[in-house]
């Protein structure tokens, strides 16, 4: 369930269209807070920006990683390279671009993209994407702060690149020391790969626990460079 809210936790009471949290300071405080940030349809035909939590909270337990039996044997057969910030604005644009998606239901506006891609160039957000020689198959990116993480959204257009992006992400950020890798919330494609779900309570103490050493993101330097090497990883 998504709700909106201020984010000191008291019920919204919007007096502009939000747009202090488009700036990478708003977009990091906000974050900090345990909550994100969507664009979306106001009844006035507005879009109006505004800071979401969910409760439950779905998380990814990164000593509870799994990988599906099926993709675990194919995957290797697809011959996908796994890479990291190669491709940051590419993959923001295609998970934005959902042929389909009526304007109340679109979150990912243009302006929340280019919000995204200020908060990349802080060092704040990450790309991770699947490559099928030149052609880029797949991708999600999302936030970093600390040794927190959350997976934003994620897109794919070729068979198993979406969950080959999400479990590189996942075994990338596991490795590095993360505490914390937040999805927000649970499908049942995620729940196969190990996500549950959390009260918000939990996940903002576990939060909390992720911020104590500063904002300033973990490197995420090695990790899977192909199919193959992420389901041995």
């Amino acid at each position: 369930m998504r709700y909106g809210r201020d984010v000191d936790g008291r019920p919204g009471a919007d007096t502009d269209d939000g747009a202090w949290i488009l700036d990478p300071p708003g977009m990091l405080f906000v974050y900090e807070q345990g909550a994100f940030p969507m664009d979306t349809l106001d009844e006035d035909g507005r879009f109006r920006v505004a800071a979401y939590r969910a409760d439950p909270r779905a998380v990814l337990p990164l000593d509870a990683v799994r990988m599906p039996r099926t993709f675990r044997r194919t995957l290797p057969r697809r011959g996908y390279r796994l890479t990291v910030d190669r491709a940051f604005g590419r993959v923001v644009e295609a998970c934005a671009a959902r042929p389909g998606l009526g304007r109340r239901e679109q979150w990912l506006t243009p302006r929340l993209v280019e919000a995204y891609r200020a908060l990349h160039r802080w060092g704040h957000a990450r790309s991770f994407e699947v490559w099928d020689g030149d052609d880029l198959v797949g991708g999600t990116f999302g936030v970093t702060l600390g040794r927190a993480h959350t997976l934003e959204s994620m897109f794919h257009v070729a068979p198993d690149a979406g969950t080959a992006a999400v479990l590189s992400a996942a075994v990338r950020i596991r490795d590095a020391g993360f505490a914390v890798l937040d999805v927000q919330q649970r499908t049942d494609h995620t729940a196969r790969l190990g996500v549950v779900d959390v009260p918000e309570s939990a996940f903002q103490q576990r939060l909390r626990g992720a911020l104590t050493g500063g904002l300033r993101p973990l490197d995420l330097r090695g990790g899977p460079a192909d199919g193959a090497a992420l389901v041995r990883a």
